[in-house]
């Protein structure tokens, strides 16, 4: 039995900021996907300057909202493994104001990506007609503004509820946090299902799917499990917690990747089955649209990345309390996350064509990094503006005193 105030704790470590080679590559980064939108505009390509940049949005702002959603599950979850790891997820959250905005300006866009935005094609389209009191710009600007603004605001409540217990201690911060989470995650889960809805699924809005939402959601805990392994990687690899995290907490984290990694391929192959399975028109359309025009490639490869060589890869105990490989594995993630977005949105806007005559993603992917770059800066400010480590937790000691 552990007995979490018997020990001193380790020396605070004070703020934590970004390596300079870190936040010049995201500058780099930033730099590199400005140029690459900027390219798609000059040439009057409006489907591909709208459709990078909603991959890129879309992105970062998964991570950005799982920051909350992580928070709220491990404060519900009771996790005091993951307390010294805690300002990685609230930093994330940092994102979500100019992330938010950035994906309202999809708006913007919406007669380059979505059929249902043009009155003239409803009009002639009995589905579209059906469809039109959701699909349409007045509920696509309410529903996901309303959306993005309840994320702002519940994530900013769990993190200054966080920082004040920083500065006064008590358990009642800790309690406020969790009556939070439980509420933060009812309405994440409704509205995570909005966002996709309106910014993803209808792209394509004859299709139908039941697993879409779900499979969204899968991405969003995937990714930002993914991206938190790589920092608290990084942070064990360089000393920069030494003391407060350690291989055992690397471990949990590891699982949580591993676990992540195996719902994906879960819900992923049940959306394929129950499409194959049933056989209608209307939803095989999806996949059907994706094994042609040199499309399969890339549909092939995305549970071969996404899952099989991250499962193989983290299977061995050793392999979860190696933050190297740790770190490695997760990067493979963070890659196929970009993969899958593409594969979702690259063939509803037409790039079929040009993948057919060797279509290679380079303005999609440096408008993806550029959004990573500008989410990563957003984030190493949030470090640098507050401590490194939640020390007046009344479950540090446990955290510390954590074994696996």
């Amino acid at each position: 039995m552990s007995h979490p105030h018997s020990h001193a704790l380790p020396a605070a470590p004070g703020k934590l900021t970004l390596p300079g080679v870190v936040q010049i590559l995201a500058v780099v980064a930033v730099l590199a996907g400005a140029g690459a939108l900027a390219f798609a505009y000059s040439r009057g390509d409006a489907p591909l300057f709208w459709s990078s940049y909603l991959i890129g949005v879309f992105y970062a702002l998964g991570l950005g909202v799982f920051g909350a959603a992580w928070l709220a599950i491990l404060y519900l979850t009771r996790a005091d493994w993951s307390v010294t790891m805690r300002r990685i997820p609230e930093a994330m959250t940092a994102w979500l104001l100019p992330g938010g905005a950035l994906a309202m300006a999809v708006g913007v866009g919406a007669h380059s990506l979505y059929h249902w935005s043009h009155a003239e094609l409803v009009a002639q389209d009995a589905l579209l007609t059906h469809k039109a009191p959701f699909l349409n710009m007045t509920m696509f600007t309410a529903l996901v503004g309303v959306s993005l603004v309840l994320w702002i605001v519940f994530a900013a409540l769990l993190v200054g509820t966080s920082h004040r217990q920083d500065r006064n201690g008590g358990i009642a911060p800790t309690r406020k946090s969790r009556t939070l989470s439980a509420l933060f995650l009812i309405i994440f889960a409704l509205t995570i299902s909005t966002v996709s809805f309106y910014l993803l699924m209808s792209l394509e809005a004859h299709w139908f799917s039941t697993m879409f939402a779900v499979l969204v959601f899968t991405d969003v805990i995937q990714t930002g499990t993914a991206f938190v392994a790589v920092v608290a990687g990084l942070l064990v690899m360089t000393g920069r917690l030494k003391g407060f995290v350690n291989e055992n907490h690397l471990h949990s984290l590891a699982k949580m990747v591993f676990a992540a990694t195996g719902f994906w391929a879960y819900i992923y192959f049940c959306q394929h089955m129950l499409i194959w399975y049933a056989n209608l028109p209307e939803e095989t359309v999806y996949f059907m649209r994706r094994m042609e025009n040199g499309w399969l490639p890339y549909l092939l490869l995305l549970p071969a990345l996404k899952f099989v060589v991250p499962f193989l890869l983290l299977v061995p105990r050793d392999a979860k309390r190696n933050p190297r490989v740790l770190v490695r594995v997760s990067i493979l993630i963070l890659l196929a996350q970009f993969l899958e977005l593409y594969v979702m949105v690259g063939p509803a806007v037409g790039h079929g064509e040009e993948v057919a005559h060797g279509h290679v993603p380079l303005v999609e992917f440096a408008a993806t990094l550029g959004f990573v770059g500008l989410f990563t800066l957003v984030f190493g400010w949030f470090l640098a503006r507050h401590n490194a480590v939640p020390l007046k937790d009344p479950s540090i000691g446990a955290c510390l005193e954590y074994h696996t």
